[in-house]
């Protein structure tokens, strides 16, 4: 069985990861944990199981998800137990986070650089990935997921009334992509929220194979992490 830890964020990421590749995997392929890291530094670290994973005989990868519960936690968290998940038959790590809201769009190369700095790869692929500017921005490149919410939001409603179109722009050149959902959201009395069930309502409606494939293409930071779990995976979503 083939065994990759991915450490994320926060929330969003994490309910992301797992409904995306249980979407375009067979769910008797994989399985999934997710874990909620706590603590470090001068506090002792404590994990939290918050969906357990069932694997089956005819699970073929297992996916253990850290949620790290902050963007400047991944790299530190994954550094502190890279070694341990290698130990435990791990082949590959990665990371996912936010760009926003420590970092501007300028910093965006140097800061992937800085993450990936001299990460050791000896054992297990490890990689840090980015978000650009936040996770939310490959929800508005999702656009179709929009007239699910309702009928009323195409993306020609959506740039008559916010003076963008998620459909022809790269939401990736959005800074504050969150803001942008949460009023594209309230414009059909809907509100966009960091809430567990708010969140898995919203990644429930996104088209998964859209979103791997044509817009994986269209948005860089997208792409690369798509690219990073198939490489992983040796075939393609």
């Amino acid at each position: 069985m083939k065994k990759l830890a991915i450490f994320v964020e926060g929330l969003t990421e994490q309910i992301l990861v797992r409904q995306m590749l249980q979407a375009v995997l067979d769910r008797k392929r994989i399985a999934i944990q997710s874990v909620k890291i706590t603590g470090g530094h001068n506090v002792r670290m404590s994990f939290t199981v918050l969906r357990a994973a069932h694997v089956e005989r005819q699970t073929e990868y297992y996916v253990l998800v850290y949620d790290c519960g902050g963007e400047t936690n991944v790299k530190g968290y994954m550094m502190a137990h890279r070694q341990k998940l290698v130990g435990n038959g791990y082949s590959m790590i990665l990371g996912l986070r936010d760009v926003y809201p420590n970092f501007q769009r300028e910093d965006v190369p140097k800061l992937k650089r800085g993450l990936n700095y001299k990460l050791p790869q000896k054992g297990a692929r490890t990689q840090i990935h980015l978000a650009v500017m936040e996770t939310e921005a490959w929800f508005l490149g999702e656009y179709r997921h929009l007239r699910k919410l309702s009928r009323k939001l195409s993306p020609e409603f959506v740039e008559k009334q916010m003076g963008f179109n998620p459909k022809t722009d790269n939401m990736e050149e959005r800074d504050r992509p969150a803001e942008d959902l949460k009023a594209i959201y309230r414009l059909v009395g809907h509100d966009y929220t960091k809430k567990r069930d708010r969140l898995n309502a919203v990644v429930s409606k996104l088209d998964f194979s859209y979103f791997t494939h044509g817009l994986a293409d269209r948005m860089e930071s997208l792409g690369a992490f798509v690219e990073g779990l198939e490489s992983f995976f040796m075939e393609s979503f």
